[in-house]
């Protein structure tokens, strides 16, 4: 009972991760299709996805404004200062629900990532030539090589996907890349689920006497 009392809070959030990242996923698939039905019912999916983080967010506010007032009454602490972040909570889980606007963030997040993959992929890539070059003029291009030709195949990567992805007609879809980032999505809440079953080692520290 106290695994599962310890665990339940992480458990829930994961699952809404989880849930949010497999609707990401439908609307995509959805969005993917030419037929004008599929793209209407696509609709319904990610409004479901607003409705969803919108009531999390109204139960956690609510929950906080509870909390606010006991410590209020009880511990005698500033009912404001307390309350605040419950209160914004519960105005922007009310205001999801009602306007269903929660996949204007996401739609903002798949326009912006294509251009942080490029400039990414530009940094990452730049770094693993002067890197190389460094390599060069000290004569240690053995050592450095498999984490310099690491950091090319990552960044190429980056800038490939990023450069597929932008333009008003990218190679890879609108949908497709909502079904990838419902995918990550999805992963992060069942990875996260996971995790509450693995023991992380407590750290150890060894002091040496001389």
């Amino acid at each position: 009972m106290t695994f599962i009392a310890e665990r339940l809070g992480k458990w829930i959030q994961a699952a809404i991760i989880l849930v949010i990242g497999i609707l990401c996923i439908v609307a995509g698939a959805k969005l993917g299709s030419n037929d004008i039905n599929a793209i209407i019912n696509a609709q319904d999916t990610l409004d479901a996805i607003s409705m969803t983080l919108g009531i999390v967010m109204i139960v956690v506010g609510s929950l906080s404004l509870c909390m606010a007032i006991f410590a209020f009454v009880v511990v005698k602490k500033g009912f404001a200062q307390v309350a605040l972040p419950g209160a914004i909570l519960l105005a922007i889980g009310i205001s999801m629900v009602v306007l269903l606007y929660a996949y204007t963030f996401i739609d903002l997040l798949l326009k912006v990532v294509p251009y942080l993959l490029l400039a990414i992929g530009g940094v990452i890539l730049l770094d693993a030539i002067f890197n190389l070059v460094k390599a060069i003029l000290a004569k240690k291009v053995k050592e450095a090589l498999v984490g310099i030709i690491v950091a090319i195949i990552v960044a190429t990567g980056a800038i490939v996907l990023g450069a597929l992805c932008i333009g008003s007609d990218p190679v890879i879809k609108y949908g497709v890349q909502l079904i990838v980032f419902g995918i990550v999505v999805a992963l992060t809440g069942a990875l996260e689920f996971l995790l509450t079953f693995v023991k992380v080692p407590d750290t150890v520290v060894v002091v040496s006497k001389k």
